[in-house]
C-alpha cells in the first residue's frame, strides 16, 4: 500500500472512531472499563511498563521499547498523539501495523459499543484508540507493552493496564491544569496515584517544590519499590549535536555504561534515554534477557518523531521539529539549540500554539536565542489553535530584534522558507499538531517542491 493509501485508510478509520466516541476530554475510567470488560479484558494478557509525566514521556517510552526489542522480547509501544496518521500510535518491534489489523480490532470494539450505550456514555476517542490498541496487543501475543499515558495518571485510560511491572515517571510540569490541578504538587499527586501496590516505580526526580517527597510518600503508602533517578544515577555528557548525544551513565545497581550513544538529538534526551536505560536495569529481574549489550543497542536504534527531530532537505535546509508546547519544554528546546547549532548561527522559527497553553511563559524561554525570523501560523482546521495574529502580538513584545511575521497558511510558510537563503536552520515548534500537519505536507503533497523532501 502506498503512503497516501495508508494515510487515507487511517484517516477514514479515525473519523469513524470520532463519530462513535463521546465528545471532548472526559477523565474517568468507567466508560473504558465497561468497554474492555466486554472485550474480555485484553489489557490483562501481557506485562506492561507504564510511562507517565508531562514532558519526555514519548522519548523515554520509545527508548525503553527499543531496549526491550533489542533484548529479544516481542514489544508493543503505545504512544499519543500521532503526527501523520493514527497508526503511528501503536508499533510492535518498531513497526506500524497494517490498517486492516486496526480495522479488524475496531470492528470488535465497535460491536461492544452497541449494547446498552448512548453517545454520551461511550468512551472518548482516546479511550477507544486505547481499547483498540490493547486488543491488538493481546491478539499479537506481545511479551511486553510500553504504554505512554495520555495527559493524566489516576483517571487516565491507560491506568487500566492489568499487569504493570514498572511505572516510569518523567518530569512533571504545569499542563492541563483545568483537569489535573493548579499546582505542581496537585498534578504530581494525580500522576503518582497511578503507582501500583508492591510494584517497582521510577521517577526522574531533580525537581523542586517537594515533588520527590510526594513520590516517596506514595511509594511508601503503596509498599512499592520506589527509585529516584536523580539520587541513584550519575550522568556525564560527552557530546551533543543535531545527530544525537553521547554520555556515561553510572547506576546504583552497580551497572556502568561508558559512552552510551543515541541518535535522539536534543540535550534533554540525555535525561530521557538515561532514565530508560536505568528502567531497563530495574527490569532485569523480570526480563533476564536484558543485558548491557541490548541496552546499548536499544539506545542506538531508538527513534522518536517530533522531539528535536532533524530533517535534512534536498535543498540544503535543515528543519528541526520539536513538540515543545509549555515553558519547561521550550526551555529544554532552547538549551538544545544553544548546544547543538554552530555558535552565533541565526535561524527561523515557525510556531503555532494552542489557546489553552501558557504562551507568553513558553515564548520567554526562547528570548535570548539568535532568532532572525519568527513566523506565526495556525494549525489548519483546529479550533484550539491560537490565531496567528494573537500569537504575533505576544511575540513582538518578547522578540523586538527579530522579524515577527504572520502567515496563517503553513503551505505558504514552507515555500517562502525554502527559498529564503538567510536561514539554513528552521525550527518548527509549539504544537505536535503543527508538526503533524507540516510532516504530512512534506511527505505526501506531490505538488510540493521536490527538493523539500527529506534526503534518503
Amino acid at each position: 500500500m502506498a503512503d497516501k493509501d495508508i494515510v487515507k485508510a487511517f484517516d477514514l478509520l479515525e473519523q469513524d472512531i470520532l463519530n462513535e466516541s463521546s465528545p471532548g476530554i472526559r477523565p474517568g475510567l468507567s466508560r473504558i472499563a465497561k468497554c474492555l470488560n466486554s472485550l474480555g479484558n485484553p489489557q490483562r494478557n501481557f506485562k506492561a511498563i507504564h510511562v507517565l509525566g508531562t514532558n519526555g514521556k514519548g522519548s523515554t517510552a520509545s527508548t525503553l521499547a527499543s531496549i526491550l526489542t533489542s533484548s529479544g522480547l516481542k514489544t508493543a509501544l503505545y504512544t499519543s498523539p500521532h503526527l501523520i496518521h493514527m497508526g503511528e500510535r501503536l508499533r510492535i518491534n518498531g513497526s506500524v501495523l497494517s490498517p486492516q489489523k486496526w480495522c479488524d480490532a475496531w470492528h470488535k470494539v465497535k460491536e461492544s459499543l452497541q449494547v446498552n450505550s448512548t453517545i454520551e456514555t461511550r468512551p472518548t476517542a482516546f479511550e477507544l484508540m486505547t481499547a483498540i490498541s490493547f486488543l491488538i496487543m493481546a491478539n499479537e501475543n506481545v511479551d511486553v507493552a510500553v504504554v505512554e499515558a495520555g495527559m493524566g495518571g489516576r483517571l487516565d485510560a491507560t491506568n487500566l493496564l492489568g499487569n504493570v511491572v514498572l511505572s516510569v515517571f518523567t518530569s512533571i510540569s504545569l499542563d492541563h491544569t483545568n483537569f489535573l490541578g493548579d499546582t505542581l504538587s496537585q498534578i504530581a499527586s494525580e500522576k503518582f496515584a497511578a503507582i501500583r501496590p508492591k510494584i517497582k516505580a521510577l521517577y526522574v526526580g531533580g525537581q523542586a517544590n517537594g515533588i520527590e517527597d510526594i513520590f516517596v510518600a506514595r511509594c511508601k503508602k503503596t509498599m512499592s519499590e520506589g527509585h529516584l533517578f536523580s539520587r541513584e544515577c550519575v550522568v556525564r555528557p560527552w557530546h551533543i549535536s543535531i545527530d544525537g548525544v553521547v554520555y556515561d551513565l553510572w547506576t546504583s545497581r552497580g551497572y556502568y555504561f561508558d559512552a552510551l550513544e543515541t541518535r535522539l538529538a536534543g540535550a534533554y534526551q540525555i535525561r530521557n534515554t538515561a532514565t530508560a536505560a536505568f528502567g531497563a536495569v530495574l527490569l532485569m529481574e523480570t526480563f533476564p534477557m536484558i543485558s548491557h549489550k541490548s541496552i546499548r543497542e536499544g539506545l542506538l536504534s531508538a527513534s522518536w518523531a517530533g522531539r528535536f527531530e532533524v530533517l535534512r532537505l534536498n535543498g540544503g535546509k535543515i528543519f528541526i521539529l520539536d513538540g515543545a508546547h509549555n515553558p519547561e519544554g521550550m526551555e529544554a528546546l532552547a538549551t538544545s539549540l544553544k548546544l547543538a547549532l554552530p555558535a552565533n548561527e541565526t535561524f527561523a522559527i515557525i510556531m503555532a500554539m494552542m489557546k489553552d497553553k501558557n504562551v507568553e511563559g513558553a515564548l520567554r524561554k526562547l528570548a535570548d536565542l539568535p532568532i532572525r525570523k519568527f513566523i506565526c501560523t495556525e494549525v489548519p482546521n483546529l479550533e484550539r489553535s491560537m490565531s496567528s495574529q494573537t500569537l504575533a502580538a505576544i511575540a513582538k513584545d518578547i522578540f523586538p530584534n527579530s522579524s515577527v511575521q504572520i502567515e496563517p497558511k503553513i503551505e505558504n510558510i514552507l515555500t517562502k522558507t525554502l527559498y529564503d537563503n538567510q536561514c539554513k536552520y528552521i525550527v518548527i515548534c509549539g504544537s505536535l499538531y503543527l508538526l503533524g500537519a507540516i510532516k504530512k505536507m512534506i511527505y505526501l503533497n506531490e505538488d510540493f517542491l521536490s527538493y523539500a523532501r527529506p534526503k534518503t
